[in-house]
């Protein structure tokens, strides 16, 4: 039993289509309603009503920005809101596993934000691919993989326009850097989803070497 997040946006509309298509799934679609956004209850309606046409059980909230704490962002509000309420689902609905339709540009987003923050080699990680009951099948797929397969299915899914504020940090660096820099080299974005991928197994057998056999020697001694 798997819970999919779906926003309504290409990203997990993609996702839902396809693991829908495989059938071999019992999905849940949960969907949270920020209330940021004058077009957030039409993108609930659209996910509910795509819900009832695929036939898969829908399960929402709506968040309330008011309780929003000063020292938090919209943006991390929203994240701890959204992985609460989906923890919560995953319990009551006994399910094995979320779904989430974070692809490779968002890594790299993810990777170049954690080392403007001074994150260290940690932030070299970037999204895990499994955490904490959490799946992100589509890492390894770029924005424009998800989009050419949706133009090519015709799928339908919700814009959302706060995509094009570059105040939000993550906006300003997917439109002002990423995309600039994407014009001059067009594989940057598989170049550090690749890069990730290896710190990441660099970084588990170093782990695993030093549990194994530097603290276990020291416990023995």
């Amino acid at each position: 039993r798997i819970l999919v997040s779906v926003s309504g946006g290409v990203d997990s509309i993609v996702l839902l289509f396809l693991l829908n298509e495989l059938d071999i799934f019992d999905l849940i679609i949960v969907h949270i309603n920020h209330k940021l956004r004058e077009e957030s209850d039409i993108d609930e309606k659209f996910v509910r009503d795509l819900s009832k046409d695929l036939n898969i059980p829908f399960r929402s909230k709506s968040l309330d920005p008011k309780s929003k704490l000063k020292k938090l962002s919209k943006e991390e509000w929203g994240r701890l809101e959204r992985y609460l309420f989906l923890n919560e689902t995953l319990k009551k609905e006994k399910a094995n596993w979320i779904m989430t339709a974070h692809h490779a540009n968002d890594q790299a987003e993810t990777i170049l934000m954690n080392l403007s923050r001074k994150s260290g080699v940690a932030g070299l990680r970037g999204i895990s691919k499994e955490k904490d009951k959490v799946l992100r099948p589509l890492l390894n797929f770029t924005k424009t993989d998800i989009l050419n397969f949706s133009k090519e299915i015709g799928l339908p899914f919700q814009e959302d326009k706060t995509n094009h504020d570059n105040t939000i940090p993550r906006n300003f660096l997917r439109n002002k850097i990423l995309d600039t820099w994407k014009n001059e080299f067009p594989e940057v974005i598989q170049g550090i989803s690749r890069s990730s991928n290896l710190f990441c197994e660099w970084s588990d057998g170093l782990d695993y070497m030093i549990s194994k056999f530097i603290i276990s020697d020291l416990k023995v001694r």
